[in-house]
């Protein structure tokens, strides 16, 4: 299997989801922007597989990071990004999505488990009432501290 496999469409991923449930296997389903991946993003998503059976992954296109972001965002492209975190052995799965939130995918996916970092409150996950209602868990998981995006972009730039 190569990486860009688990690049999925929606048609390609609600075929595995369809599966996945058949199979009675715990979905998790987390997103964001995953600009310039480091030691943080990985130990986030190990944490959110760890809460089930597969991990999704919905990634922010370049133009959903720019407009959450601002317009020199993203560092790294949506093509490298997405083949970034599907190289992770932990990621099931990855899907693009345009909007500034991921409610449209949760409610088709309707993951088991709908993860976010600490600096969220349940109630203010975007989906998380659809999950709950569909009889689903939401999580927060803490970040690792002294690493972000943001940092990193601020320390090169002080290079």
């Amino acid at each position: 299997m190569h990486t860009s496999d688990k690049i999925a469409t929606l048609d390609q991923l609600m075929a595995e989801v369809k599966e996945w449930k058949k199979n009675k296997l715990k979905i998790v389903f987390t997103n964001g922007c995953f600009d310039i991946l480091h030691v943080g993003h990985v130990d986030y998503l190990e944490k959110a597989k760890n809460l089930g059976d597969r991990l999704i992954i919905g990634l922010n296109t370049d133009l959903s990071v720019k407009k959450l972001k601002g317009t020199s965002r993203p560092i790294v492209g949506q093509g490298a990004r997405s083949r970034i975190i599907a190289s992770l052995a932990f990621v099931d799965a990855v899907i693009l999505f345009e909007e500034e939130t991921p409610l449209e995918l949760i409610r088709v996916i309707l993951p088991d488990i709908l993860v976010k970092g600490g600096d969220y409150s349940i109630g203010n996950i975007i989906g998380s009432d659809i999950v709950i209602s569909n009889g689903g868990k939401v999580k927060t998981i803490n970040f690792v501290d002294g690493f972000s995006t943001t940092q990193l972009i601020e320390k090169i730039k002080q290079l």
